[in-house]
């Protein structure tokens, strides 16, 4: 979605993330396909390479992400319109929007409520 001129920073900010967060990978063989990570009621990140996309691993991991949480948030960019999809469709609402500093590009952060 953006530009990067330095990877490091991306790289420190990855590794921090895989370090302190909850993580839950998909594999196919011996392929990781797909992770997602999650910090208390957050999700830093939910990734699913683009050839196992539509069948139900991105589903499965953000089902893990929600199975102990009473509610979550999730952010997305505004033009990743495929991740806006498939957060709607799984039951999460936009509750505010930010433009993303670094980047200049439209936030969207979604919640997750575990129904009563």
């Amino acid at each position: 979605m953006a530009e990067l001129d330095d990877l490091q920073p991306m790289q420190a900010f990855w590794s921090d993330l895989f370090e302190t967060d909850l993580v839950w990978v998909a594999e196919m063989g011996d392929r990781i396909v797909g992770f997602c990570t999650r910090d208390d009621d957050n999700i830093g990140a939910l990734y699913v390479v683009a050839e196992a996309r539509s069948t139900g691993i991105g589903k499965r991991l953000l089902d893990m992400a929600k199975a102990d949480r009473d509610w979550i948030t999730v952010w997305a960019y505004e033009k990743n319109i495929r991740a806006l999809r498939f957060y709607k469709r799984e039951g999460l609402l936009e509750v505010s929007r930010e433009i993303e500093h670094e980047s200049n590009l439209m936030s969207i952060e979604h919640r997750w409520t575990k129904p009563n």
